[in-house]
């Protein structure tokens, strides 16, 4: 078994071992029928100093009693000020692959087809919701532009492979 044990500041046996995070894509349209997706650029009180000035999709942790679509509502939320309850949040797929991701995350992927244009979800923008210097900026990024950033992760690759011939907004 590689998973260990710590003894708590309570006396009490925790159990360490893969953490489970989830990522949020939301893609939209503009008004010109162009493919955007949702993205935020790392600020400097991001856990992870080496993707300060990177972008990336919401993303983050599953917290102590919370389900994994509560993880992904939260996160979203955090990290853009969107509400999820405005959209259809669909699993796309899991990744528990541990040589993906230095941290060994199991990462459970989100999906939403976004109903409203990009005009009109970027009024609804805010980093009021977010830690402190997490979040740097919030953007809609056209698809046609995303190897234009730098990423964090493997997001960029997420983009790639769930976004082209799968949206089907209607208005």
């Amino acid at each position: 078994m590689n998973n260990f044990c710590i003894l708590g500041p309570d006396n009490k046996e925790y159990w360490i071992s893969r953490a489970m995070a989830v990522v949020v894509m939301v893609f939209a349209k503009d008004e010109n029928g162009n493919k955007y997706i949702l993205a935020v650029e790392r600020g400097k009180g991001t856990p992870d100093p080496e993707y300060v000035g990177t972008y990336c999709l919401p993303c983050g942790y599953l917290d102590y009693n919370e389900t994994l679509k509560q993880a992904a509502i939260r996160e979203l939320k955090e990290e853009t000020g969107l509400t999820a309850s405005d959209f259809q949040l669909k699993l796309v797929s899991i990744n528990d692959n541990p040589e993906k991701d230095k941290r060994q995350n199991v990462t459970f992927r989100y999906k939403i087809d976004a109903v409203r244009t990009v005009e009109s979800l970027s009024k609804e923008l805010t980093l009021e919701f977010s830690e402190k210097d997490e979040v740097s900026n919030i953007a809609f990024i056209n698809l046609k532009n995303i190897d234009d950033y730098k990423w964090a992760f493997n997001h960029k690759d997420l983009i790639k492979e769930y976004s082209y011939g799968t949206i089907n907004i209607r208005y």
